[in-house]
């Protein structure tokens, strides 16, 4: 996170960015399918298919 507001992109996600957010840069990276896999109060993990 420290560095991405230098690069070209600067999301800057951090730990906070949200699952929305998420799905937005991972739909923009090429990737079609998009799964919430787990999910704890402290942790999201998506999946994500070309």
């Amino acid at each position: 996170m420290p560095t991405s507001p230098d690069q070209e992109v600067g999301a800057a996600l951090g730990d906070q960015a949200g699952e929305a957010k998420l799905r937005e840069v991972i739909t923009a990276g090429g990737f079609g399918s998009i799964r919430g896999a787990a999910e704890t109060s402290f942790s999201m993990i998506l999946e994500a298919r070309a």
